[in-house]
């Protein structure tokens, strides 16, 4: 059967006042996208207009349909470096810009066109089953936030938590200490917003951190430092290649904490030291090391305003290098304090 003619099944989710409708013919990639939005899950979506995507499944890239014009435009290509041990670092892509339609090709991996202005997106994975679920969450979450992006909801790779009302991020490259540093506020009773993409927002006076709570990615150096997790029986630490993965609310007695004002941003930096300590950050420093952490943006106008908005985060908060050594579990020690303060 043509992939187009595949009976396809439909999910529904809501985002922050944003409706997402997803359609695919594949439980393979429908597991992966219901774990990835769990949630945000919804029985329907009402009247409003939503953003929708329809991944399909294909075995070879013969099946893609014809999708690049003459008229396209090349904007950029990857060559697939490994970053940080994950398989969709290793992913070859080039991006082109084709009558409005952002089109975007990870080769044997599938194809993704992403059109903004109609708030759609249709996406051909090849063989899903041969890849990992992180991958097709990966992937997906590429496509959604391009999206997200057109009705003013951005993200950043960082983690975040909230304590007391008041949001901490803590942005970073895999290796800097960015999970071990949340996982040690976490068990110490900081509500958990987001592992490694929360979403944010300009609400007026301030821009706000909103909560995308999804499993814990942790290695098994982080592992060893957390007792709880050392212990932990096998079905609280989930596989998941290369790492592994757990609920923040079925090992710390905490909860998913909502929408928030942001008050704090470290820049954490694994150092060999007894003691961790804080350096603090001027903005223009600050904003040059958190303008990596957010995802390429080719689109004008959509830069701008991602820009204007990450500035004002920066203006709002405090900003550190968090020079993060052995003390671990002491972590809480040094940053509640300082919270506390930014009331």
């Amino acid at each position: 059967m043509p992939v187009a003619d595949q009976p396809k099944t439909e999910y529904f989710f809501s985002m922050y006042g944003t409706a997402v409708r997803y359609t695919t013919s594949s439980s393979l990639l429908a597991v992966p996208v219901e774990e990835l939005l769990r949630h945000f899950r919804r029985n329907s979506l009402g009247e409003s207009v939503p953003l929708t995507l329809c991944f399909q499944a294909v075995q070879d890239r013969a099946e893609i349909p014809p999708i690049l014009s003459p008229a396209a435009r090349h904007l950029c290509s990857g060559t697939g470096v490994p970053a940080g041990g994950r398989p969709e670092d290793e992913l070859p892509y080039t991006v082109s810009q084709d009558r409005g339609r952002l089109i975007v090709d990870f080769h044997d991996a599938g194809m993704f066109v992403i059109d903004r202005a109609q708030g759609s997106a249709e996406g051909y994975l090849i063989k899903p089953q041969r890849m990992p679920a992180s991958l097709i969450e990966y992937l997906f979450h590429l496509v959604l936030i391009e999206l997200l992006r057109s009705r003013g909801l951005y993200t950043v790779h960082a983690t975040a938590l909230k304590k007391n009302g008041l949001g901490i991020l803590i942005p970073g490259n895999s290796g800097r200490g960015k999970t071990t540093s949340f996982i040690s506020l976490l068990r110490s009773g900081y509500q958990y917003l987001s592992d490694d993409h929360p979403l944010f927002r300009d609400a007026g006076d301030y821009v706000e951190l909103l909560p995308f709570p999804i499993k814990i990615n942790v290695t098994e150096d982080t592992i060893a430092f957390f007792p709880e997790l050392r212990d932990a029986p096998d079905h609280l630490l989930h596989p998941r290649f290369p790492k592994r993965a757990f609920y923040a609310e079925e090992v710390y007695p905490t909860s998913i904490g909502a929408c928030c004002r942001p008050a704090l941003v470290l820049f954490p930096q694994v150092v060999d030291a007894p003691r961790s300590h804080l350096e603090p950050l001027p903005k223009s420093r600050a904003m040059e090391l958190l303008l990596p952490q957010a995802l390429l943006v080719y689109d004008a106008e959509v830069a701008r305003r991602e820009f204007q908005v990450l500035a004002k985060l920066v203006q709002q908060v405090e900003c550190y290098r968090l020079h993060f050594g052995r003390d671990i579990l002491d972590l809480p020690k040094l940053i509640t304090p300082l919270l506390e303060r930014t009331k």
